[in-house]
């Protein structure tokens, strides 16, 4: 069963404008948006921000990293302040890579 929760319509159109739910409509189980990072502390490991779905079926974001394949590392209930946290949180821990600046 999926659990569905208000969201604010400010918080809807930036999912759309992402393209996460219609990522994870058509069966995507980890959405990956934005830049990728390499990590300051771990040059050659690269993170990007992430969606998926919660055990519960609840929308999540978070990070996930390349380092066996794009794997998700860490999570939480979707919100726009947790948005706010993830965007700042990645460019603080990471550098964008090259080709993402071009």
């Amino acid at each position: 069963m999926q659990r569905t929760m208000e969201r604010s319509i400010k918080a809807e159109r930036i999912l759309k404008r992402l393209g996460v739910m219609n990522a994870l409509d058509r069966g995507e189980v980890l959405v990956l948006v934005g830049p990728t990072y390499e990590l300051r502390k771990d040059p050659g490991i690269r993170v990007r921000m992430a969606f998926l779905r919660g055990s519960d079926g609840e929308l999540c974001i978070g990070y996930a990293n390349d380092e066996d394949g794009w794997q998700p590392i860490e999570f939480e209930p979707f919100s726009l302040r947790a948005l706010g946290y993830y965007q700042r949180r990645l460019k603080r821990i990471g550098e964008v890579t090259a080709r993402d600046l071009g």
